[in-house]
């Protein structure tokens, strides 16, 4: 397959080219600094070019960051889509798009409702999460009224290699080497006993192959181990990687006001529609990250 990736440069979109291409598809990058929300400079981008399917990642994607300039990210994250949208449209043979959207479009969620099943309501917390929630439907009026095949990606918490200090494991696993390397036998945390649902990047990206290949236009699609790890089970697996143990002192200062204690997707949908299965596991995980870390940077794959 012939696959155009936007956000090709960032975590996941790295690991994805990296996928696509093991798999023998040809990836193609849209010129780093295209913004997508310059629509004539897009649509030059993309005349004459011909793709079978389309992996729409390029997003701002920090929540916390999004509650200081939310019309910025409405701005980028939904115009950008909708002009994406458009110009595929106009394409003589059209792709497929799949559209990796967030778990963050449903908020807050009734622990009764749990785990979080694709027909779960809307209630979009930050801004961040409400431009997603926008971004979806101008996807889908691609398939309803352009006849744009899409399908919508609900990523839960993933991480790996390579990801960004500013995210939970990389963070905890920068502070627990230095703990070790300064002979530190404590950690301050916040909430140790929040749980949310972690899946692997390169399951992840795993994942947006097979839904771009089997998905149902119009759907969404949880993509969600089904389970929940803890804090503290990921400072466990970190301490089991570094054979290093401490003792974990919870910061009030660190604890989130009205955080949820579970979060979890059901990705039934996904497993039943692609055949997907998880290949790895907490402690491989963490292992990657740990490497990452190890090495002095944070390198995307291919580096």
């Amino acid at each position: 397959m012939r696959a155009l990736v936007t956000g090709s440069h960032g975590f996941v979109g790295g690991w994805l080219c990296q996928h696509l291409s093991g798999e023998g598809d040809e990836v193609i990058e849209l010129r780093e600094g295209l913004n997508l929300c310059d629509r004539e400079a897009l649509q030059t981008a993309l005349t004459g070019v011909e793709i079978d399917v389309c992996y729409h990642l390029a997003a701002l994607s920090h929540v916390g960051a999004s509650w200081s300039d939310p019309q910025l990210y409405f701005y980028n994250n939904v115009v950008g889509t909708a002009n994406l949208v458009a110009a595929l449209a106009q394409l003589p043979r059209l792709p497929r798009l799949l559209h990796v959207s967030s778990s963050e479009v449903y908020g807050r969620v009734a622990q009764d409702d749990l785990p979080i099943k694709e027909v779960q309501s809307l209630h979009p917390v930050s801004p961040y999460a409400a431009s997603k929630a926008a971004a979806e439907f101008a996807t889908l009026q691609g398939w309803y009224g352009r006849g744009l095949p899409t399908v919508v990606a609900r990523p839960f918490n993933h991480t790996g290699p390579g990801q960004s200090p500013d995210y939970l494991v990389p963070a905890l696993a920068i502070r627990m080497m230095e703990a070790k390397a300064l002979g530190k036998t404590s950690l301050r945390v916040g909430n140790v006993d929040a749980r949310r649902d972690f899946m692997d990047v390169r399951d992840v990206v795993r994942a947006y192959r097979l839904l771009a290949i089997h998905g149902v236009p119009g759907q969404a699609y949880n993509v969600c181990s089904g389970a929940s790890v803890s804090v503290r089970m990921i400072v466990g697996a970190l301490a089991a990687v570094l054979n290093y143990q401490v003792d974990l002192e919870v910061d009030p200062a660190l604890l989130r006001p009205n955080d949820v204690e579970v979060v979890v997707g059901d990705p039934r949908r996904l497993m039943e529609v692609t055949g997907f299965s998880r290949e790895f596991s907490l402690p491989q995980t963490v292992a990657g990250v740990v490497g990452g870390v190890d090495s002095g940077r944070y390198p995307q794959p291919g580096d």
